[in-house]
């Protein structure tokens, strides 16, 4: 002591003062009166866990900042989250796992430290076990782990995130493949530049996309199993009687199978037997060609009842379904005139058509087109990336030409809209309801007819 004497008299050891931070404050508390004095989270957990967390998160957000960490300030610094809770711990680990391109870094980056650490030392210390949790459920959210891969310790069991770098490893598809599709499905939104490796997506949530990829085929393969020449599936396509899985236009393969085979089922249903030589019995396609009527107004029309439909028995698939062309001609000549034209120009929306003709209920209109009961296109909206609905002039026709609802008639013959109704229901004509299927204020237009009829017997008197 005397050998320092005089330099202690003469201040050479003094030091600057520094001000207390709360983790000072913290650690002098816990340490003089132990857990009963702690009112943060980290009472619940060993001082010398929630030391090691608070230096090593606090140096990893300093080190992201570019500054240099030392020990004090990196203490305090990971204090004031890590003191916080699981919350607070979280909300440390998204700054240090963020990218800058929104996604989340998939190697240990700043982490990297403590994580070796606590995947080391300390992976068997039961005083670590609370924030090894924490650690675990945080990583498990944010990156692409696969069964069998290892986390603190323990092996992932199921898989909870894709990135597209995964998932195009696990399925063999390119990665622009794989985004195109998800991006139209919904899984990302468009725009999103994260790079491959940090775009990840819910594995369980969109697994229906990765497994029907591979089984989507090229037109060349549905018209195979289908038995539709060119024209025909052109025709079906272009009516919304068949609906490509994407509108990509670069992806070649955009058609599912099963689709066209219940297009066959159903037409089955409906088809009866007809001879190869019998006479004025024409492919769809054909009479679709010949009278300008749409493919999807006489498969309407056919599921409506109003057109019959023959199946040459020797002839494989839809190429052999047939109608008769001077039923279709007729029945043509016979709802033209009665059809209120059309002035909407180009295509419309099936939602604002819906509107303007009475069906306001939610998912109505959209579940008869669905149901595959009067055509539309299923496109890409250019403003809202989203897909939708829409209906050409010849959709339209078709849609007027199998069905009405109060507000035409109203509109077709200066009756009021209640009139119409009231008049429906004393005639007791029921509105359409395919299946059950609720799709609003619908109704068949033979079935509409003569109340048009009677409506209009009655003008001026």
């Amino acid at each position: 002591m005397a050998e320092i004497l005089p330099d202690l008299r003469a201040g050479s050891f003094d030091c600057l003062r520094i001000d207390r931070t709360d983790y000072d404050l913290w650690l002098d508390k816990r340490l003089s009166q132990g857990t009963a004095a702690d009112d943060t989270w980290l009472a619940s957990q060993p001082v010398f866990p929630a030391i090691t967390l608070c230096e090593f998160i606090g140096a990893a957000l300093l080190r992201k900042q570019g500054e240099a960490p030392d020990d004090r300030r990196a203490k305090a610094t990971g204090f004031a989250y890590v003191s916080q809770g699981p919350d607070g711990g979280r909300a440390a680990l998204d700054i240090l796992m963020r990218s800058q391109d929104g996604g989340h870094i998939v190697t240990q980056g700043e982490f990297g430290p403590l994580l070796r650490h606590v995947n080391g030392s300390y992976l068997d210390d039961d005083a670590f076990a609370g924030f090894r949790g924490i650690l675990r459920d945080y990583f498990l959210e944010i990156w692409p782990l696969a069964p069998g891969d290892d986390i603190l310790g323990q092996a992932v069991t199921e898989r909870r995130l894709h990135s597209l770098t995964s998932a195009s490893k696990e399925t063999g598809i390119g990665a622009a493949v794989l985004d195109d599709f998800l991006t139209e499905a919904g899984a990302f939104a468009p725009g999103d530049a994260r790079a491959d490796a940090r775009k990840t997506f819910d594995a369980k949530a969109w697994q229906h996309v990765l497994d029907e990829i591979p089984t989507l085929v090229g037109p060349i393969a549905l018209r195979k199993a289908i038995g539709a020449t060119l024209a025909e599936l052109n025709g079906l396509k272009a009516d919304g009687v068949l609906v490509p899985r994407t509108n990509i236009a670069t992806i070649k393969s955009p058609w599912r199978i099963a689709d066209g085979q219940a297009l066959l089922e159903e037409l089955e249903a409906y088809a009866q037997p007809v001879a190869l030589d019998e006479p004025g019995w024409e492919t769809i396609q054909l009479v679709h060609k010949r009278l300008d009527f749409p493919v999807g107004g006489i498969i309407a029309a056919i599921r409506a009842g109003f057109l019959r439909l023959g199946k040459r028995s020797d002839v494989f698939g839809y190429h052999g379904f047939v109608v008769e062309a001077t039923e279709v001609s007729s029945f043509k000549a016979k709802t033209a005139p009665k059809r209120k034209p059309s002035t909407t120009p180009g295509e419309v929306s099936a939602a604002a058509f819906a509107r303007s003709v009475g069906i306001r209920g939610k998912g109505q209109f959209l579940a008869l087109i669905e149901g595959g009961y009067t055509p539309a296109m299923l496109v890409v909206n250019p403003t809202t990336r989203r897909r939708e609905w829409r209906m050409s002039r010849d959709d339209i026709a078709a849609f007027e030409t199998n069905y009405t609802t109060p507000s035409m008639p109203s509109a077709e013959t200066g009756a009021h809209l209640n009139t119409i109704r009231a008049v429906l229901q004393s005639e007791r004509v029921q509105p359409f309801r395919p299946n059950g299927l609720d799709v609003g204020p619908l109704y068949l237009r033979n079935a509409v007819e003569p109340v048009v009829a009677l409506l209009k017997s009655q003008e001026g008197k």
